[in-house]
């Protein structure tokens, strides 16, 4: 069970990225490509790798930074780098199909589900 310590070190740091995803957006709104979203995730995605190897496995010490950078600094700058060290690990044990098929279902399925909620919002 997740203590209650950790879930406020989740929210603080959830806060803290979210925020400065919103500035990272701002400074670079979307043309045609949305390279503040692409930036964002790019760089979530390397904070997440570094944070996640320099930590190691969960420990009493090293359980609150996970909880604060990984879980929330991460999570709320950008879920994209959960699903992209998700897949690493996947990729690391060998499990290469299952990588695919998460690669395929968390995009494209994911693409298709906001298609469709913007079209049940649209009626």
């Amino acid at each position: 069970m997740i203590s209650a310590t950790h879930l406020l070190l989740i929210g603080l740091g959830g806060g803290v990225g979210s925020i400065l995803r919103v500035v990272v957006a701002e400074a670079r709104p979307a043309g045609k490509m949305p390279w503040g979203t692409v930036a964002v995730n790019i760089v979530g995605s390397l904070v997440i790798g570094w944070v996640l190897a320099r930590v190691g496995p969960a420990t009493p010490n090293s359980g609150h930074w996970q909880a604060f950078l990984a879980l929330g600094f991460c999570g709320g700058f950008t879920t994209f780098s959960s699903f992209s060290w998700q897949t690493l690990e996947q990729l690391r044990q060998g499990q290469i199909v299952s990588a695919l098929v998460h690669v395929l279902i968390s995009v494209g399925v994911c693409i298709l589900a906001t298609w469709l909620g913007w079209r049940m919002g649209r009626v």
